[in-house]
């Protein structure tokens, strides 16, 4: 039943034609633990499966931690830059890992939350910046973004859940502000 109200949610939020809907479904601050605990559950899944969960080549993934005071001194725009770097990135180590079956389909599955995820950001986005498109802003990736290697599934499903609960929930606070009134 999650999965579907997902899906009704991707229509509404994606589709042009019901604004009225999308404006109340963006400025609903529990949009984003829904996909939380999706993660969560996707990561609980990997873990289960019974071949290893080490990767056959380590991979690199962004320091999603958050630095408040850092954070509150950016602008939005640079927030918005740096999400979306960190998604696209996320989006790039899903989409060919080398690694066993059953992980392999955790990680198509948190593929597809990831884009769910970059189409919430940037409809919040163009709505809060008159239809400027985030993806052509971020087109760049930042040269100070830290990223460590690992060789472990896990790290994947952990971060993708820290960057939404950290990064994506400040910068979709500050969108609302300026949607939500």
């Amino acid at each position: 039943m999650d999965i579907n109200r997902v899906y009704l949610l991707l229509i509404l939020v994606l589709s042009p034609d019901m604004s009225w809907m999308t404006s109340r479904i963006l400025c609903d601050h529990r949009i984003i633990q829904v996909f939380v605990k999706r993660t969560r559950d996707l990561e609980r899944m990997a873990e289960q499966c019974e071949e290893p969960k080490i990767l056959m080549a380590p991979i690199t993934l962004p320091n999603v931690e958050v630095r408040v005071a850092k954070w509150k001194n950016m602008t939005v725009s640079q927030q918005g830059i740096e999400v979306y770097s960190h998604l696209n990135h996320f989006l790039n180590v899903t989409q060919n890992m080398d690694t066993c079956e059953c992980v392999s389909q955790q990680l198509k599955r948190l593929k597809g939350h990831i884009t769910e995820i970059q189409g919430i950001v940037k409809r919040t986005w163009q709505k809060a910046f008159n239809n400027t498109d985030l993806a052509q802003e971020a087109s760049f990736i930042p040269s100070d973004v830290i990223s460590t290697n690992s060789s472990d599934s896990k790290d994947i499903f952990h971060r993708f859940a820290r960057l939404l609960q950290g990064k994506v929930t400040f910068l979709l606070q500050s969108l609302r502000e300026v949607n939500c009134r």
